[in-house]
């Protein structure tokens, strides 16, 4: 199929990933449909494709409402003859220490980042399947196969959208649809500042804010290192091209150096490697 033949619909279109995806893509020649939860957030990408001479469709998509996901999903569906490739890219982190979350927290990270890819795959896939081709692509992380201090959150919604992905792989495979995870390390995304902080994080009797506190700095220094993410966009559109595609593409040196270790080396070996990331050597 011809890259002008594909509709590609991309959640969480507004910054990151999934604005160099819908550009690259755009770029490439696909039919792409760019969303987000509100749809002003999507004028700067609509303005940048004008520019650089590429058609693209912006629509606002409430991921988290059931009735908004199926009136608007149905409404493209028609409107541009199915969805070839749908790449659910929108999610944010919870932080906090695990003690520290709320049942409430934790269901909103689980809404967002497990079930609103769940209701989009579903609204897709029945065409896919007639017509015994596809692609969903899961956007997910190196955490999705490695947990981190303070982000356990985020780290057990990847787990279960990885683990969801997994079996739903092997139920469409029959009928010609491919689902594939992807797993960015660190990238230039706006992640870190749309992170939301538990409530209970800056509680003062927490006994592990010197840790916290050290954490902080470090991951400040961290952000220099953060690459482009247009990488990721072409490990996507590598994809949609490939008529079998593999299950996980870990993308970036440092994801996938972390997933082999996590794999291979000694449990506690691994686990004193991620300490003294995280921690000060005078404090572990």
């Amino acid at each position: 199929m011809k890259p002008s033949d594909t509709t590609a619909l991309i959640t969480g279109a507004s910054s990151g990933i999934g604005y160099a995806t819908a550009i690259h893509l755009a770029k490439q020649g696909f039919d792409v449909i760019a969303t987000s939860r509100v749809y002003s957030r999507l004028q700067q990408l609509k303005e940048e494709t004008d520019r650089l001479g590429f058609s693209i469709t912006c629509v606002e998509l409430e991921i988290n409402s059931d009735n908004a996901v199926e009136e608007v999903m149905s409404r493209l569906i028609d409107d541009h003859d199915g969805i070839d490739v749908l790449v659910n890219n929108a999610g944010y982190g919870l932080f906090g220490p695990v003690q520290t979350i709320s049942a409430n927290e934790l269901r909103a990270q689980y809404e967002t980042n497990v079930i609103a890819p769940m209701k989009l795959a579903n609204t897709v896939l029945p065409r896919m399947i007639k017509q015994r081709k596809g692609t969903i692509i899961n956007v997910s992380s190196v955490l999705g196969q490695l947990g981190t201090p303070y982000n356990g959150a985020y780290v057990s919604s990847k787990f279960a959208l990885e683990g969801m992905s997994e079996s739903l792989r092997i139920e469409v495979w029959p009928f010609g649809v491919n689902v594939v995870l992807v797993q960015p390390g660190l990238y230039a995304t706006q992640f870190q500042q749309n992170q939301v902080h538990a409530e209970q994080l800056h509680n003062p009797g927490l006994p592990l804010q010197r840790y916290l506190d050290a954490y902080f700095q470090r991951r400040g220094h961290s952000r220099r290192f953060a690459k482009d993410p247009i990488a990721v966009a072409k490990v996507i559109h590598r994809i949609i091209r490939s008529k079998r595609p593999n299950f996980r593409y870990p993308v970036s040196l440092e994801a996938r150096t972390g997933l082999l270790a996590k794999r291979f080396l000694p449990e506690r070996l691994f686990q004193y490697l991620v300490s003294r990331l995280t921690f000060p050597r005078e404090q572990q």
